[in-house]
Formats: C-alpha cells, sequence, structure tokens
C-alpha cells in the first residue's frame, strides 16, 4: 500500500512542477490562447484520477500510521489545491503570488508524506 502511495505522491508532485513551468512560460508570451478540450481537459482529467486515489490512500495511512503533522484536512486542501494549479497553470491571467502559495503548500504536504512513508 505504502508503495503505491509513495508512487502517486510523487507523480503528483511532478504534475506539479509541469503546471508551474507551464505557467511560467506562457507567463513570458505576448498572447497564448488556450485549447480547453484538447489541452486542458485531458492534463487536468489524468491529475485528478491520480490525485482521487492518492486521496483515499493518503487517508488510510493517515488512520493506520498516525503521523505527526498531517491530517487528513490537509489531504482535502492538498487535493483541491491540485485541481486549482492543474487548471490555472494553463492561463495567463493567472496571479503568480496566489498559484505558488498554493504550489508551495501542497509541495510541502507531498514532501512531509514522501518523508514519513518512506521512514516507516
Amino acid at each position: 500500500m505504502y508503495t503505491e502511495l509513495l508512487t502517486k505522491t510523487k507523480l503528483l508532485k511532478e504534475f506539479c512542477n509541469q503546471s508551474l513551468h507551464r505557467l511560467e512560460d506562457i507567463k513570458h508570451r505576448e498572447v497564448y490562447e488556450v485549447d480547453f478540450f484538447n489541452e486542458v481537459k485531458p492534463f487536468v482529467d489524468n491529475v485528478m484520477r491520480i490525485a482521487d486515489s492518492w486521496r483515499e490512500l493518503s487517508k488510510e495511512w493517515i488512520k493506520q500510521e498516525k503521523p505527526k503533522n498531517i491530517h487528513p484536512n490537509q489531504i482535502d486542501a492538498t487535493y483541491e489545491n491540485i485541481q486549482h494549479i492543474s487548471i490555472q497553470g494553463f492561463y495567463q491571467d493567472t496571479k503568480q503570488k496566489r498559484f505558488k502559495n498554493m504550489y508551495e503548500s501542497i509541495l510541502y504536504v507531498l514532501d512531509s508524506i514522501i518523508e514519513k512513508a518512506i521512514k516507516i
């Protein structure tokens, strides 16, 4: 079970990094038209498929292992933030400061899970 949790946690971290790099790239473009059905939707659907499973695995892991400083409400908030940045990374009008705050919050939780799950 922990192997699957670690794999999905690392995968979500990579998706978040992709979203950050995409946003940084499009912010430097003069004009960028996003194709919702061919770009945004397939990426977000894939991210959320992994995130749905990750959320359940994380909550089960918390219930069983009771790690310090990781709680189910953090998992829910991280899940929602992952959804937000996976969408917002495609749009030039995204506020970078807010995006980066969500990104850093997500990474904190994902890195905490990786660190604690490896030790168990």
